[in-house]
Order: structure tokens, then sequence, then C-alpha cells
């Protein structure tokens, strides 16, 4: 019977190193066929009655050039592995027009596609979650989806309220909530100039909800503003579409 044809693990690993970033495609059972070629060798050596022989010998300097050569190729295609999915999971967090690396996932044996997506997951989630939380707010909570939206005051009803309910700085302007004060409405006429009706204050304002974490910006009205997803806001027209056109909010429209 002629002797099974071998895997070159030499020249494998030859190729491996000349390449800096791209891998040697392998079948996707290569490991498999690896582990029976060294099954085949152990029990080739049990079969020689002499320990002492040179054929004996042989076996066993084949065996373990075999085992350098396999851990080589393991740790140099695992680096090349790890640094694709790293370069990927930035790719999915910045969102970038950049392509995702994928020219190595059909060179990947069956057990190396495993280990890659496992990393790329893993890694995504981590710096996602690391970013979240170095630009996480700190002054309020989001407004879960179903909460009431918040209304453009009638003229008839700024007055009525007071300071305390009005202090909500990250997600009304300015100057909606500085028209609460203790001064009397005749002398309240002479300091702030009140808006008509509520399409002034549209042109000014407009209402919108947040479509991503927004770390602290200073607005137009010089105040500074942080606002996390979902977060639903009044602000200038100007801030408001800006955030509008990066696709970072959306425009609420308001009921009247």
């Amino acid at each position: 019977m002629p002797e099974k044809s071998r895997i070159n693990l030499e020249n494998i690993l030859r190729v491996e190193r000349e390449e800096r970033k791209k891998l040697v495609p392998l079948e996707e059972d290569f490991y498999g066929k690896v582990a029976g070629q060294i099954h085949d060798l152990e029990e080739e050596k049990r079969k020689i009655d002499d320990p002492y022989s040179i054929k004996h010998d042989i076996i066993e300097d084949e065996q373990k050039t075999v085992k350098n050569a396999i851990e080589s190729i393991i740790y140099k295609r695992t680096t090349k592995i790890i640094n694709e999915a790293r370069y990927n999971a930035e790719m999915t967090l910045h969102e970038t027009s950049k392509q995702k690396e994928k020219h190595n996932l059909d060179s990947m044996t069956h057990e190396e596609r495993i280990f890659y997506n496992r990393l790329l997951e893993v890694m995504t989630e981590w710096r996602s979650e690391v970013v979240n939380n170095i630009f996480k707010r700190t002054h309020h909570q989001p407004a879960p989806v179903e909460d009431k939206l918040p209304e453009i005051p009638e003229k008839n009803d700024i007055n009525k309220e007071s300071p305390e309910k009005k202090d909500h700085s990250s997600q009304c302007s300015p100057e909606m909530k500085d028209y609460s004060s203790q001064e009397p409405p005749e002398k309240k006429e002479d300091s702030i100039k009140e808006p008509s009706d509520k399409k002034d204050i549209s042109k000014e304002y407009i209402v919108v909800r947040l479509l991503k974490d927004i770390p602290t910006f200073v607005g137009v009205d010089e105040h500074n503003y942080t606002f996390a997803k979902e977060d639903v806001a009044v602000l200038s027209t100007i801030n408001a579409k800006a955030l509008i056109n990066r696709k970072a909010a959306i425009q609420i429209m308001v009921k009247r």
C-alpha cells in the first residue's frame, strides 16, 4: 500500500512568515488532517520493535518537526486573525465608509472562522461599551420613548410656571426656562419680550428626538447641552438642524 501523502507543514509555515497580513488558504478540515498525520506517526512508531533503531529515531524526529511547525503556524495565523478582527471592530464602531477586511475569511479553516467571529463580537461589544461609558451623561436620564412629548407652552400659561418646575437646562431653551420669575406681570412685559404665538417659537426652536448619545456641546445660545439616545429636546433651529443633518436626531412635529 502506498504511504499516505503528508501535509508539508514547513512549506505552509514559510509562506505564513513571508505574508504579513494574508493567510495561507487552508482546507476546512486542515487541523483535523494534521491530527490524523500525528496519529499515524505514533502508530508507525509503536509497530517498531526496537526503540533504538534508526527508523524509530527518524519517526521521533518527524514528530518533533510536525509539532513545532503546527504550533508556529497556529501562532502566526492567530496573530493575523486577531489583527483583522480588531480592525473590523474599529470600522463597526465608527461607522466608517472604509471597507472591512474580508480577504482572509475564505482562507480560514472552520475552527479559525469560529474564533474570528467570536473575537469580532467581543471586541465590538467591549469597545462600544467603553466609549459609551466615557461619554455617558451625568445630568439627566434618557426619556423613555413612550413618555409624552414636551409641549410648547401657550402664552397665557408661561407666567403660571414656577422656577422649580422649569429647571430643565438640557432639554429646553434658556429663553423658555427664564419665562418664570417672581416679578409682577406688568414688570415682566418690560424685561422679556414674549412670543405672540406658537408659530413664532417654532421659527426659532425645533422639537427633536435623539437617535444616538450626544456628548456635551455648546449651543448657539452659549449653554451646554448633553443628550442620550431617545431623549426628546427643544433646541434652537441651528443646533437642531445640525443634528438632523448628521442623522443624530429627527424632528418631531408638535400638534397645535
